[in-house]
């Protein structure tokens, strides 16, 4: 036995399923810079002066370099502060010169984002498998 719909029935199914897409979309999106915005605060090694004048940040390719010399000590003419090795976050870009990379920012994103949404439509489309084969009863 065959149901046909009614076309009143399948507009608000098609904008129902619009919806769920834009919904998934834009949940997916505020996830991935999420996610980027957290993978600036990862905790790194800092051990020599130099490398505390250029450290990266970001994920999977970097997308934000910051100088933090004045937080691990650097020469300024003939007096040296002394240096101590550690590790470091993310500190404010007001007091530590930041440069942000916008094309690896936008290689991430797309590489986040994508793989969010990759996965989530393919856990979607297993459960809706799942459901129409144990209505069917296959």
């Amino acid at each position: 036995m065959t149901t046909t719909k009614s076309p009143e029935e399948k507009s608000t199914n098609i904008l129902t399923r619009r919806g769920t897409y834009w919904t998934i979309g834009l949940v997916t999106w505020v996830t991935a810079n999420l996610l980027l915005f957290r993978s600036l605060y990862r905790e790194q090694t800092v051990t020599t002066a130099d490398a505390a004048s250029h450290i990266p940040k970001g994920l999977p390719f970097p997308f934000l370099y910051q100088n933090q010399t004045w937080e691990f000590g650097s020469e300024i003419g003939h007096m040296k502060i002394g240096f101590s090795a550690g590790s470091t976050h993310l500190l404010s870009p007001l007091e530590n010169p930041t440069h942000m990379i916008w094309p690896n920012y936008f290689l991430d994103l797309v590489l986040v984002w994508g793989s969010l949404l990759l996965i989530t439509l393919l856990i979607l489309w297993v459960i809706q498998k799942v459901r129409r084969a144990y209505r069917t009863g296959l």
